[in-house]
């Protein structure tokens, strides 16, 4: 009896949820001198008044130190094209093999599925890096100079800047860039353990094989990503920041934003799509 798609990849599946989503635990704790981490020496943003919109009409910062800044968003935004570009190719070449078949199994529609809505929430997701890291490298450019209010505030980094005056876009930029990665890779996986006409045993091995090690690599990328955060405990720390942010900013603000009477029903519309196209029955689809 042949295993079933999904059963081949589900351990690794688990793997990637323990390693993303479970909070680091004490005994796991590296010492901070060992790992190297940048202890910031700025306040949190909340405990910094203002009188403005933001922190950054209040406080000008370095040109030199915003200018940096603005080099680590370019730097973020190219490789993020890169991955995108990619994921297109990826996309039209899979696009008529992945189509939902009747004659399909349970377990391999449902890969066909998620190999979709991985690849195109990949693009979606590395397109938003680059349209965030680009809009904030425009805003760092529009700093002032005024190097005395910088030694105040205590910067000695880049990124301290941007954690401390534009903490949304820095964790927009690299969850995006991050997670856009992450989807493509797995829709690579994805699409190798799925069942393909005229494929001999030894070929069907070797692609288990090749995602075996495609799943490994992406769980040692994130232990590497948790190793050299330097703001944040690990990755579950900055989904969960990112989300309360974006309530705060997006949804709860007052005076309300125009655009969320837009985006807001858009997203919950989207969700209910998302349902129906997973839970779309086979005898829907001809042969």
């Amino acid at each position: 009896m042949t295993p079933s798609p999904m059963l081949s990849i589900l351990p690794c599946l688990l793997l990637l949820l323990v390693a993303v989503f479970l909070p680091s635990a004490s005994c796991f704790v590296v010492p901070d001198h060992a790992t190297n981490r940048l202890t910031p020496v700025i306040p949190h943003p909340s405990s910094i008044p203002t009188g403005g919109t933001t922190a950054t009409a209040r406080v000008p910062v370095s040109c030199s130190t915003a200018f940096d800044a603005w080099e680590w968003t370019a730097n973020i935004g190219a490789p993020a094209a890169l991955v995108a570009g990619a994921v297109l190719v990826t996309l039209t070449e899979t696009r008529e093999d992945t189509a939902p078949r009747r004659s399909d199994l349970k377990s391999t529609r449902f890969l066909k599925l998620a190999m979709r809505f991985l690849l195109l929430t990949s693009f979606a997701l590395e397109t938003v890096s680059i349209f965030v890291s680009t809009m904030t490298g425009s805003v760092l450019l529009g700093h002032g100079e005024q190097k005395i209010a910088s030694k105040m505030i205590g910067y000695s980094a880049p990124l301290q800047l941007m954690f401390h005056h534009h903490e949304f876009e820095y964790l927009t930029t690299q969850i995006c860039f991050l997670q856009g990665l992450i989807h493509w890779l797995a829709a690579v996986a994805v699409d190798l353990v799925l069942p393909k006409g005229g494929e001999t045993k030894s070929a069907t091995r070797m692609n288990k094989c090749l995602a075996g090690w495609l799943t490994s690599m992406i769980l040692w990328m994130m232990a590497f990503y948790n190793h050299h955060l330097s703001f944040y405990d690990d990755y579950f720390g900055m989904l969960r920041r990112f989300f309360v942010l974006f309530v705060q900013r997006y949804v709860l603000e007052r005076p309300i934003r125009p655009m969320s009477l837009l985006y807001v029903p858009s997203f919950f519309y989207s969700l209910r799509l998302t349902w129906k196209a997973f839970r779309s029955p086979p005898e829907l689809d001809d042969e």
